[in-house]
């Protein structure tokens, strides 16, 4: 399964225009000038979503022609945002664009007509471009996260649960010329990791990031999703190190909140089924289980540290 929750794009009920009200409606709150938000969606909305809805709130304002770029155009296509963006990201068209001002960044970037595309109505970057343009703007690992969710999207076949190379390795090189053109510029040195080490195969952003630190700390590189049987059915490992007898799961916050995780249960027994889970798997491999979530894969020393206490060895290392 791909990134989380999804939000309507466009036509949207979370939305309304605050011109039409005195003072905003009964579970309403203001998302920006012109524009009210459904408090209960802005909530419960993760990072990608609430961009989505602030872009949704712009394109509705609008006056000259836009293209939603960078981390807009991201979440506009699907890809998960592992941090907050507060501000708008387009690229201007026509002769005199208005400047970067409030909650909308504008870029004045070449924008060739086969770099754009239409998502809902609204205009936004490639998906390539768009990939491209956030490598080299984003920290490494949200620029990760983000990587392996267009990977994901091109080539993830959610039904066989495999990855199809060919279209993945097509999509690669995609960026990987942008960014070549682009040697010199800013962020081009951390896009070219980020290009080699991107996989389709990372389900959560959380576990993209943990990947990253993994490479910064120098650990041998995890098998991603790897089937198991075990006598409670089978399971998909998120990490793996099979000649280490070890596997790793990211327990992320939506594993416990969102319903295409949770099927109905309550966060106590979404945690108790994750419980007998990772024990079926620990006795049906021999394989000693790690466990971390969101606070661990804050930097590479608070990982290493987590790993190390669940008994990880410090020698175990490329």
């Amino acid at each position: 399964m791909g990134h989380a929750r999804r939000v309507t794009i466009t036509p949207t009920p979370d939305i309304l225009r605050s011109a039409e009200f005195r003072s905003p409606p009964h579970g309403f709150s203001r998302l920006r000038a012109g524009a009210l938000v459904r408090t209960e969606a802005w909530a419960g909305a993760f990072a990608d979503e609430r961009q989505v809805l602030r872009a949704t709130a712009v394109a509705a304002s609008a006056r000259s022609a836009i293209v939603f770029s960078h981390v807009t155009a991201a979440a506009l296509h699907g890809l998960p945002l592992s941090r907050p963006h507060d501000r708008v990201h387009v690229i201007p068209r026509g002769e005199n664009p208005p400047k970067t001002r409030g909650d909308v960044v504008r870029h004045k970037l070449a924008l060739p007509d086969e770099d754009i595309a239409e998502i809902n109505g609204m205009l936004v970057t490639s998906l390539d471009r768009t990939v491209a343009d956030v490598i080299r703007m984003l920290p490494a690992q949200a620029a990760l996260a983000a990587f392996d969710g267009a990977l994901r999207l091109v080539a993830w076949d959610d039904a066989r649960r495999e990855l199809d190379p060919a279209a993945a390795d097509g999509f690669r090189r995609l960026v990987r010329h942008r960014i070549t053109a682009a040697r010199g510029g800013r962020g081009v040195r951390v896009a070219r990791t980020i290009i080699e080490l991107a996989d389709g195969r990372a389900q959560l952003p959380g576990e993209s990031e943990s990947r990253y630190l993994m490479w910064e700390l120098g650990m041998p590189a995890p098998a991603l999703q790897m089937p198991v049987e075990t006598s409670l059915g089978r399971f998909w490992l998120d990490f793996a190190w099979p000649a280490l007898r070890r596997f790793g799961e990211f327990d992320g916050m939506v594993k416990t909140s969102d319903p295409r995780f949770t099927r109905g249960r309550s966060g106590s027994e979404v945690v108790a089924d994750q419980r007998e889970r990772f024990g079926a798997i620990e006795a049906a491999t021999g394989w000693t289980g790690m466990h971390w979530g969101w606070p661990e894969r804050a930097d590479a020393t608070t990982l290493w540290a987590s790993l190390l206490g669940q008994g990880w060895s410090a020698r175990a290392r490329m």
